[in-house]
């Protein structure tokens, strides 16, 4: 058995089509069919039910499929560990989500750069899915991203933000000359949110809303906060953010409290994963629980 078998097979089995799994990975579909075929032979059952119209994954390839998955991206990891360490790369890749820029990265960032050792921080803004996928396959050391985010078990977590939850509303909105609105005011306004596929991300404050028999008027989508915000400003809607996004100071929009409930603040944790961390990564891990532990007032919300 070859890695390359494995490659065909999870391609087929996602697919489940042979010309499709043919046209993606670049080869012809009769060496692909015997790639298969050689492959159920060496681990000795049967993997797919063929038929003339359609390609299904057995019992057995059902596990083999989560196993060759896991087989793979072992092996890519390896690959990269491997050259990482030949290059001697003294470096943290960070990644982050956007509401982290507001009130902690950039403090953090040049403090980690006037005490630490000359090593080069590598920043990129990814949402909090792809961050978490990422750090599985070993692109990032560390990453920050929304509590509420799906992640394995595998990945160690530390909380280094909480941020009230408020409105943001256009000021051109009458909402806008009031001290705190409630929930059925932003019901009653179109309102911006991410897309369904991040929805679960939010569910808790969504939740909120459905308890009171309110449902919002969802008429943009955004999955980027500095976006959303920017869209409040060109009057397109409303929508829910961290209290910290107002240290952006952005035009044409007021933040405000909501007055009857109490929304679930918006918490950022450092995920990493520690079998697989650079120590310059887990030296900067433990920068950062030492700069929250000085620094307290962080998770107030």
């Amino acid at each position: 058995m070859e890695l390359r078998h494995l490659r065909h097979f999870v391609a087929v089995a996602e697919e489940l089509h042979f010309g499709r799994a043919a046209a993606r990975l670049h080869i012809a579909q009769p060496p692909l069919s015997q790639s298969i075929r050689r492959l159920e032979d060496s681990v000795g059952v049967t993997l797919f039910d063929r038929s003339r119209r359609s390609v299904t994954l057995t019992a057995a390839g059902k596990i083999f499929l989560r196993e060759a998955q896991r087989t793979l991206m072992q092996a890519a990891l390896a690959c990269k560990l491997a050259q990482r360490e030949a290059a001697k790369l003294a470096e943290v890749r960070l990644a982050f989500i956007g509401p982290f820029l507001y009130r902690v990265l950039p403090d953090l960032v040049r403090l980690y750069r006037s005490e630490a050792p000359p090593i080069h921080l590598r920043l990129f803004e990814r949402s909090s899915s792809d961050q978490v996928a990422s750090l599985e396959s070993g692109d990032f050391d560390v990453g920050f991203v929304q509590s509420s985010v799906a992640r394995p078990s595998g990945l160690d977590a530390f909380t280094v933000e909480k941020a009230p939850t408020v409105a943001v509303v256009p000021a051109s909105l009458p909402l806008a000359d009031q001290d705190s609105v409630t929930l059925e005011d932003l019901a009653d306004q179109p309102f911006i949110m991410p897309s369904a596929r991040y929805l679960g991300q939010i569910s808790d404050t969504l939740a909120v809303f459905a308890q009171k028999g309110l449902a919002l008027n969802v008429t943009q989508e955004a999955l980027q906060t500095n976006t959303t915000i920017s869209l409040v400003g060109a009057g397109i809607g409303c929508s829910l953010v961290p209290a910290t996004a107002a240290l952006a100071h952005t035009r044409n929009v007021r933040f405000l409290p909501i007055a009857d409930a109490s929304l679930p603040p918006m918490e950022i944790v450092m995920l990493w994963k520690t079998d697989q961390i650079s120590q310059e990564g887990r030296d900067f891990v433990m920068f950062v629980k030492k700069y929250i532990a000085h620094n307290p007032r962080l998770l107030e919300a």
